[in-house]
């Protein structure tokens, strides 16, 4: 059994940070019920990749969930999430400031529903604060943490990661301030008010630099704390090589030929080479691991004790041998036989293999909905009044 198993989650996040939160949370047992607005469902749905015009973004971060599609504008979809909350351990949502109390939805209300309501908010600019109306998305966020100044070429642009980072992270942090509420829940019996924010969570990766130990200067593919480590140009490809320990300098100099660099005393300790790795070691290292091909220098390395790695397209990540044990082959729903990134926990007793798909919009709302009460007379009319929509429990 995973270890949320019984646990009842009321999803009304949409689009990546949130609906990661609750993704972790289904794959370790919750049962996700995911509110969908009627008519036009979760913003991921129009999101590439597609295929056959279904969204691949979608698939991934709403596998294992089921969906409810209702009307929340209206008395009866109302009523229906009401009916629904008292049955919850958990409600998750990440729209802008003021959407869930404009839907009558505030944690007051819902303690009031279930007073050890767990209710965990996700922004980007938090509950609290002069900010807190403000939108903030991932790149405008990566842009005001700090992050995109930190990254690039020295001399080059400030530069974004190349993934939803503040989104992936802050979703990640959502789900473990969950787990920490239900663990805290289950000692004391009292529910939670959980704020995430995307802003907070991209500042808390700077480490060194807000604590000012190191400069805020960008640094391309260099360490700040050790030389050489940068990426290297070969024949066919780029190299990842970082050195962090002085007798993995010495084999380095040894595979690539640089005796007189391995010779020379002022060379010897970190400290040293971090201090002239622009001036004098960069160059003659770039020039010796041109001369090789990417794989045949990783493996002469790895085979020396030197820390190095080929810097992979998407394509060649995910062929990797270890790839293997990273991705889950699930037959969808809409999209077919798809692969994505499994569960990545790794807990001896626990099954945490990734199986199930992700919902067709509203597949779940007629089996809620009888559960809820709901004669079947009585849904026909949600349905015609267009409080409720979709089909039955496949």
């Amino acid at each position: 059994m995973k270890p949320f198993a019984g646990i009842r989650v009321v999803d009304f996040t949409q689009a990546h940070a949130g609906s990661l939160a609750t993704m972790l949370l289904a794959d370790m047992g919750a049962e996700v019920i995911k509110i969908e607005r009627a008519g036009s469902g979760d913003l991921a749905r129009y999101w590439a990749p597609f295929r056959d015009g279904n969204s691949g973004y979608y698939a991934f971060l709403n596998r294992g969930k089921k969906s409810m599609s209702l009307k929340l504008t209206t008395p009866e979809g109302k009523e229906i999430v009401h009916r629904l909350l008292a049955t919850a351990d958990v409600v998750c949502e990440n729209f802008k400031y003021g959407s869930m109390e404009r839907m009558g939805l505030t944690y007051e209300v819902m303690r009031e529903i279930k007073p050890d309501i767990i209710y965990a908010s996700l922004n980007g600019f938090g509950q609290t604060g002069p900010m807190k109306k403000t939108i903030g998305l991932d790149l405008q966020l990566q842009a005001m943490s700090g992050i995109m100044d930190a990254t690039g070429a020295a001399d080059g642009d400030p530069v974004r990661v190349g993934v939803a980072f503040g989104d992936h992270l802050s979703g990640t942090y959502m789900a473990l301030a969950i787990s920490l509420a239900l663990m805290e829940r289950k000692r004391t019996g009292q529910g939670q008010r959980i704020d995430i924010a995307i802003l907070d969570v991209l500042f808390s990766l700077h480490r060194q630099r807000l604590a000012g130990a190191l400069p805020a200067c960008r640094l391309g593919n260099r360490s700040p704390e050790y030389a050489p480590c940068d990426g290297f140009r070969t024949k066919d490809g780029w190299l990842l090589i970082q050195v962090v320990r002085d007798e993995q300098w010495e084999a380095l100099c040894g595979v690539l030929g640089l005796d007189e660099l391995a010779a020379r005393a002022d060379l010897k300790t970190n400290q040293e080479r971090l201090s002239r790795y622009e001036s004098e070691l960069k160059a003659p290292i770039a020039a010796a691991a041109a001369k090789w091909e990417r794989d045949a220098l990783a493996q002469a390395l790895t085979a020396a004790g030197v820390p190095c790695s080929p810097v992979h397209t998407v394509a060649e990540a995910m062929d990797s041998p270890r790839s293997a044990g990273l991705l889950a082959e699930v037959q969808d729903s809409a999209l077919g036989a798809v692969r994505f990134p499994d569960s990545h926990f790794h807990i001896d007793t626990i099954d945490t293999k990734v199986t199930c798909s992700a919902p067709l919009q509203g597949e779940h709302t007629v089996a809620y909905l009888r559960e809820l009460g709901y004669s079947d007379l009585e849904i026909a009319a949600l349905r015609e009044k267009g409080a409720a929509e979709g089909g039955e429990d496949a």
